[in-house]
């Protein structure tokens, strides 16, 4: 093999050493977008390809194909995911529910995780759970303008005619979100919320609030971006297997943080 040849399959093992490791939800842990690596391990495969450890990286990515098929065709990542999932009963009362944001998208509505928290957080409210729903406020800068998740949280509050509504002050992660509504609740003298958040987030989440001095039940929302209950086909479990990594990652830094 020339150097050329060397060269060009350097590359496509560094493109599909990204490719895989995007799939599987790791650059999400680090806080890294889906295509921040995709270039520069590219083109550190092709320089790797005319060195003595020019096997590295189509070894790592024949790897990475191996952990994909295990995770896609085996129920190896069900039961670890569904440990995450923490579902308390409703409570007899509640003082208020919380949603927690989600994030939102370049075009200023809510992630479809952060939908679903907010369908059920007014589900919640509408059937009699609690007079009052308090929505965690994300803002971002798209473009010029400061973008706010409270304007598509209450967009849809008012599908369900839910008008008492709140806000917190802007937040940035898990630990922040239970500290602006552990100052909320204690302005306003809560004694218990229903706090809702994704399933696979819900575990974390309730114990970071807990943490913060709050009474919390613990209210998983419905999941439409991928199947909880039965994880059967490839797509939900690996999606499954990024949410996994990505919460035990942030299960661990809040423990060794004392945020849990």
């Amino acid at each position: 093999m020339n150097t050329a040849e060397r060269v060009l399959t350097g590359a496509v093992a560094g493109a599909a050493t990204w490719v895989l490791l995007a799939l599987l939800g790791v650059p999400h842990v680090f806080g890294i977008g889906l295509d921040a690596g995709l270039v520069p391990l590219t083109i550190l495969a092709a320089i790797f390809a005319v060195t003595r450890v020019r096997l590295l990286f189509p070894v790592i990515a024949m790897l990475l194909v191996l952990v994909t098929i295990g995770v896609a065709y085996t129920p190896v990542v069900v039961k670890p995911a569904q440990r995450l999932v923490r579902s308390d009963s409703l409570p007899a009362s509640a003082d208020a529910v919380v949603a927690l944001s989600g994030g939102m998208n370049a075009d200023g509505y809510l992630t479809q995780q952060g939908a679903d928290r907010t369908l059920k957080a007014v589900e919640l409210v509408a059937n009699g759970v609690a007079p009052v729903l308090l929505f965690t406020r994300e803002e971002k800068m798209i473009g010029t303008v400061m973008t706010t998740s409270a304007d598509d949280q209450r967009r849809i509050a008012s599908l369900g005619r839910v008008t008492r509504l709140l806000s917190t002050r802007r937040v940035r992660s898990t630990r922040d979100e239970a500290l602006a509504v552990a100052r909320v609740a204690q302005y306003r003298g809560w004694k218990r919320i229903v706090l809702v958040t994704s399933p696979f987030h819900s575990r974390r989440a309730c114990a970071t609030f807990e943490k913060a001095g709050l009474t919390v039940s613990c209210i998983p929302s419905d999941s439409r971006d991928v199947s909880i209950r039965r994880m059967q086909n490839a797509r939900d479990r690996i999606v499954a297997f990024g949410l996994v990594l990505y919460e035990t990652a942030g299960t661990l830094r809040y423990r060794l943080s004392g945020w849990v």
